[in-house]
């Protein structure tokens, strides 16, 4: 389908883009550009998946006949597919094969998005700083920053080595609040290594971490995209 190609080509494009502008120093709104490039091109694929490649799905909720997203199909609170949409699937797939891998790769792709599968840590300390031990840490999901970004919030630039690893330490460059309920967490994003005198070259022989995690979120969805797309030209 035309629409899963296209946001297949563009979740690559903003992987690249994510890595490209990694390499540049001191560029802070930049990156936080191409972090929300990265988010919303994610975020509005699953919305789109809703509203064009199951377009004909109707759920029994008056607000949904007029905004549809990507929670019409699968509940990321609940962490399952909605039953509506699996009464839909039965009516509308009479191959058992066919209707079982599209709700298999949906459950794959509401996972990646939710904190089951890829998992940010956030705290309330509004500095970002996470302890060893501290109570008050929660992990938030794809979805959550989708939200946040498109919502109520910008992420705002920060300067804290988060823990040690080896001789090098991890820092993170952004701090991005989402409120749950009424707390507030704040998210350390981005980031990368912070080197000793004479340990620069082992910390540029390693990838930013935050790289790393952007590829594997980014890939697992082209993935599952590619599946449906697959599953759905049959």
């Amino acid at each position: 389908m035309e629409v899963l190609d296209y946001y297949i080509e563009d979740i690559k494009y903003r992987i690249e883009a994510c890595e490209a502008v990694d390499k540049e120093k001191n560029n802070f709104n930049k990156k936080v550009a191409e972090f929300r490039a990265f988010i919303f091109s994610v975020g509005s694929s699953m919305d789109i998946i809703r509203n064009n490649v199951f377009e004909d799905y109707e759920k029994n909720n008056s607000q949904s006949d007029k905004i549809k997203h990507f929670s019409d199909i699968y509940s990321i609170k609940k962490g399952k597919i909605q039953n509506e949409f699996d009464e839909y699937l039965n009516n509308k797939y009479t191959d058992q094969k066919q209707k079982q891998q599209i709700r298999i790769t949906l459950e794959n792709l509401g996972e990646i998005l939710s904190n089951k599968k890829y998992q940010f840590p956030a705290t309330k300390n509004p500095l970002g700083l996470m302890l060893e031990g501290e109570v008050g840490i929660k992990e938030f999901g794809l979805w959550d920053i989708y939200n946040s970004l498109k919502h109520s919030c910008y992420p705002l630039e920060s300067h804290f080595v988060l823990f040690t690893k080896d001789i090098i330490g991890e820092k993170h460059e952004m701090l991005l609040y989402i409120f749950d309920g009424n707390e507030k967490y704040y998210l350390p994003i981005w980031g990368g290594w912070v080197a000793p005198e004479g340990a620069e070259d082992y910390a540029k022989s390693i990838e930013n971490p935050f790289i790393t995690l952007i590829k594997a979120i980014g890939n697992d969805i082209i993935d599952n995209l590619k599946t449906l797309n697959e599953i759905l030209t049959i």
